[in-house]
């Protein structure tokens, strides 16, 4: 079986971009967290299809390119075959994969991912795959994807705690109810902490303030620690690929500047004259009409719109796109073809996209000693 590509010449640096690349895709990431928080860590396809907001076709590619890295196998269930409505196909990870995830932290998040796949409400086509009969995993896998029930606690001194420090807050409730969430989700220090978009699903809690607020207040007196992940404080994605490019993101930004030119060169189109036109230019009527170029003076294209916006001429605007920093002169483009009803923009090209990592939250070591 083929392993995570390793760059053994280029060092450890560029082995563990080439796995955070592998493994932060999109619908490959997405699908590693629905098998994790999956009760018998194994999803069909059609359990994915329901839970990830792309098409089966898109899942199935992603899912092979983890079984080409050997991060998940298909396991299969014979027994299912003439099963109408069963599954008989079934992704779950491998020992390897296991040691991968382990080693990227993404095992710390079982019990969120749990937590989160528990508490999504399922159709009735993937409440019955969820419910299938499916082969067992590998015992080295399924040992390491076992969570141990969390012992029972007792949250009244960290009440106490927020309630002496924050009881003139409006949001005090709201706190208290958020810090027991973490408590009983097992977000420690130990675990790689939640994002705030993900909060509200952990315990299906409903706040009456902002979770920013929340946070923040316990933030400030110490129950919750406010860390960003580890890797690039940014992030350049590029929307044509769908991938992180950091590294090469002048290269990136060049090809999509060159589709974009390409675009703009295909975009004549022929245009029949009216038969009016015809006439008025010597064409007798009855005879089919010429056509002409879609040209800058026939109608609004992508041209004349980026003209404008660079404010040059028509004819200098592959020359202007080509000059100067190729990121921005790519992504102003693409934001008024966008901004544009006239004009659609092709798939060939994208802005790139420059996103800070969110800040991820969980209990401090001074919270765990009250529990």
């Amino acid at each position: 079986m083929s392993e995570v590509p390793a760059a053994a010449n280029d060092g450890p640096f560029e082995e563990q971009r080439q796995i955070y690349e592998l493994l932060s895709q999109e619908t490959r990431h997405l699908s590693l967290q629905f098998v994790l928080g999956h009760p018998d860590h194994l999803a069909s396809l059609d359990e994915l299809a329901y839970l990830i907001p792309k098409n089966k076709a898109a899942i199935r590619d992603q899912l092979e390119v983890l079984i080409d890295s050997d991060i998940v196998e298909c396991y299969r269930h014979p027994s299912n075959e003439d099963a109408r409505d069963l599954p008989s196909q079934f992704y779950g990870l491998t020992e390897h994969g296991v040691d991968v995830l382990y080693e990227y932290n993404y095992l710390r998040g079982l019990p969120v991912a749990r937590a989160l796949y528990e508490n999504t409400r399922l159709s009735e086509k993937a409440q019955r795959h969820r419910d299938a009969p499916r082969p067992e995993l590998p015992d080295a896998v399924a040992d390491a994807l076992s969570i141990e029930d969390t012992e029972s606690v007792d949250f009244g001194r960290v009440e106490t705690y927020i309630r002496e420090r924050k009881d003139n807050t409006h949001s005090v409730d709201d706190q208290i109810a958020v810090a027991e969430a973490f408590s009983e989700a097992g977000i420690g220090p130990d675990h790689e902490g939640i994002k705030r978009s993900e909060m509200l699903d952990v315990r299906d809690i409903e706040l009456s303030y902002q979770p920013r607020t929340v946070l923040d207040h316990l933030v400030d007196i110490g129950i919750l620690s406010q860390t960003a992940p580890s890797g690039p404080d940014v992030f350049a994605i590029s929307e044509r690929r769908d991938q992180i490019v950091n590294g090469h993101v002048t290269e990136e930004a060049e090809e999509n500047v060159e589709a974009l030119i390409a675009h703009i060169d295909d975009e004549l189109q022929p245009m029949t004259l009216s038969e009016d036109a015809a006439e008025f230019d010597g064409v007798e009527s009855g005879m089919s009409a010429p056509s002409v170029a879609l040209a800058d003076g026939a109608g609004r294209t992508v041209r004349s719109i980026l003209a404008a916006e660079f404010d040059v001429e028509p004819e200098q605007v592959t020359g202007h796109l080509q000059s100067g920093d190729p990121v921005d002169r790519l992504n102003t483009a693409v934001e008024a073809i966008e901004s544009s009803e006239e004009v659609t923009k092709s798939e060939d090209y994208g802005q790139i996209v420059f996103v800070r990592p969110a800040y991820r939250y969980q209990l401090t070591d001074r919270t765990m000693s009250m529990l």
